[in-house]
């Protein structure tokens, strides 16, 4: 999960790099009185977006007496687990207001997924509600720094079987976080076309102890309607207190990834 986080932060910044030095060389050719700060207001409204992502998630279990409520005699021992990778889909909607200077956006995504592995047999069942809020200052030539916060809303039902426990281990928890998160954006438009990329961190500890996530866009406008090609990822790892397994009270930490392409419209005025 780390090395995913790291290598999508890579991509991010190397994007916006390589389309910030794209349209350094285009301006260079305007005229020097062409310039985007004679925009005004935009604002879209998206009222569905379509993601089908791939997600996969880790738990990690503390160790659990296997007596009564925990099955045999003895510790379960500390067990952890990762799934693999399942295909499952995400629906979306937001909204954008945007100037030549600055851009308000927000945006919701419920996503009812679930993945397995087997030895140990891990399965991961979630509904995840996220809702991220963010603002953004252009510095220079589309590039801006942002600021804003992510809502994480999670109904999480894990369970592990692995051979040294005398009956699988079950986990639920219905834990909610605010995060503050920072980050970097960049986007510009051509002709139709609207480009976009960006990057945001946080969580800090404040809510869950990492959010991560990324995307690049592209919307195409025709009249009134913005036509969206995306490509997304989402990274939580939160730990969650006082989790009931069997009989006892124990700390849960989960971490669950959601990436892959979305599609959508939306309607400008």
């Amino acid at each position: 999960m780390r090395l995913l986080g790291r290598q999508l932060f890579a991509f991010t910044i190397l994007s916006i790099t390589l389309t910030a030095t794209v349209v350094r060389a285009d301006d260079s050719g305007q005229a020097p009185g062409a310039t985007a700060s004679k925009r005004p207001v935009t604002v879209v409204i998206y009222p569905l977006l379509v993601q089908a992502p791939l997600f996969g998630a880790s738990i990690d279990l503390p160790a659990i007496p296997s007596g009564p409520g925990g099955g045999g005699g003895g510790e379960s021992g500390h067990v952890r687990g990762s799934t693999d990778v399942s295909l499952n889909t995400a629906y979306l909607a937001g909204f954008l207001v945007e100037t030549s200077r600055v851009f308000v956006e927000a945006s919701g995504t419920w996503a009812d997924v679930s993945a397995e592995r087997q030895s140990p047999l891990v399965s991961v069942k979630t509904k995840t509600l996220l809702f991220g809020a963010r603002a953004g200052v252009r510095l220079f030539k589309g590039i801006s720094a942002t600021g804003g916060v992510h809502h994480v809303s999670m109904d999480l039902t894990a369970t592990l079987d692995a051979p040294n426990l005398a009956t699988p281990l079950e986990g639920t928890a219905k834990p909610g976080y605010w995060d503050p998160m920072i980050g970097v954006d960049w986007r510009g438009r051509f002709g139709r076309w609207t480009l976009q990329s960006g990057f945001e961190g946080g969580g800090f500890g404040v809510g869950t102890d990492v959010d991560l996530s990324g995307e690049a866009r592209a919307d195409y406008r025709i009249g009134f309607f913005d036509l969206r090609f995306g490509y997304g990822f989402t990274h939580v790892k939160a730990t969650v207190a006082d989790v009931k397994i069997g009989q006892f009270q124990r700390t849960l930490v989960a971490s669950q990834t959601l990436y892959g392409p979305n599609l959508g419209f939306g309607i400008a005025f």
